[in-house]
């Protein structure tokens, strides 16, 4: 477990981050231009990070450990409400972390993508059905279905996100909730 300071320095260093990648590319982003904007020494940074890649991997790796944490928890299951929870906790969390999910919309140099995204949930998805084909539950879901459905629930955070998020997380959850039981029936 990480004492408060630590994480408090993890913290900051993130955040200058991510105001960093909104005015350039990963690979023109330096230890020392973190360390400047985070107020830390360079010495700090390395404690925590190898390198600037480093950083954003760890990042990214928290974001989706939540994310599958959310989908583990909630989804996939036959009660339309935990689809629901599941979706709520998605657009809650994105809500949360803004930053990082307006870069995911809006890419630069090797950060993450919306395609990561949804190949993160698609592969999720793979995994439950290959799981329920093995316990004998067969599911007459393809590649191309899964494919259908996670673009379009990507498609629609995506709208959210670079419309502002004007909307409240709860109404987005309600909209792909929605959708996703009419196209299940």
């Amino acid at each position: 477990m990480e004492d408060r300071r630590s994480i408090k320095t993890k913290r900051a260093i993130k955040e200058a981050f991510l105001k960093l990648l909104h005015e350039k590319e990963i690979n023109k982003i330096t230890v020392s231009d973190l360390s400047r904007r985070a107020d830390l020494g360079r010495g700090t940074f390395y404690l925590h990070y190898r390198d600037v890649f480093d950083l954003y991997e760890q990042i990214e790796n928290e974001l989706f450990d939540q994310l599958g944490k959310f989908y583990d928890d909630y989804f996939p299951s036959e009660d339309p409400h935990h689809l629901l929870t599941f979706i709520e906790k998605t657009t809650e969390y994105i809500y949360q972390n803004a930053a990082i999910f307006t870069l995911l919309t809006k890419p630069k140099g090797n950060i993450l993508t919306i395609n990561k995204f949804k190949d993160f949930f698609k592969q999720k998805i793979f995994e439950e059905l290959s799981m329920m084909q093995q316990s004998g539950n067969e599911m007459a879901c393809d590649e191309m279905e899964i494919t259908f459905l996670v673009s379009g629930a990507v498609g629609i955070f995506e709208e959210w996100i670079n419309g502002g998020m004007v909307q409240t997380p709860a109404h987005i959850a309600g909209v792909v909730h929605r959708i996703l039981l009419k196209i299940a029936m």
